[in-house]
């Protein structure tokens, strides 16, 4: 099986969501940064970030019970407003959601199956249950299978497959 990654694969979600807490911390020195993703505006921030690279169109171009969307999540909110976008730009793929605080390799078997990562940490962890990670970055990491698009990840895993 395939998953993908949601913030830094599929959403271009990371780019700029600390700035407003930057500027609240400021302000409110007992500010958290889990408070802060708590009480975000998700539903705005995921339509005004958008898709990375027509990462919808990829997915809606392949077979949805090919891949899973395995996405850690704040807050039931936040998992909420992914769900809907997701849905509302009519991705079929099944969607998985993980608590902040456990690695996705509780929530599904890592073992013999491929995650698309942007995060180096995520892709150890992945690979120290047992399962293949790729990690999603524009440019190529020294010592790490990198891939810079969904669609590379589809063609891996077909290979995989032979």
């Amino acid at each position: 099986m395939l998953f993908f990654d949601y913030d830094g694969v599929i959403g271009d979600t990371e780019l700029g969501l600390f700035d407003e807490y930057k500027r609240l911390k400021e302000k409110q020195p007992d500010l958290t940064k889990i408070q802060y993703l708590i009480d975000f505006d998700w539903h705005g921030w995921l339509r005004k970030s958008g898709p990375k690279n027509d990462a919808f169109v990829i997915l809606r171009a392949h077979n949805p019970k090919k891949a899973s969307i395995l996405t850690r999540c704040w807050s039931v909110n936040e998992a909420k407003e992914k769900i809907l976008y997701i849905r509302e730009n009519k991705v079929k793929n099944s969607i998985i959601i993980v608590p902040y605080d456990l690695p996705k390799s509780t929530i599904v078997d890592a073992e013999g199956n491929i995650l698309v990562e942007d995060q180096i940490c995520n892709v150890v962890e992945w690979q120290n249950a047992r399962g293949i990670g790729l990690l999603f970055s524009e440019l190529p990491v020294e010592g790490w299978k990198t891939i810079s698009s969904i669609e590379e990840a589809f063609e891996y895993a077909r290979k995989k497959e032979l």
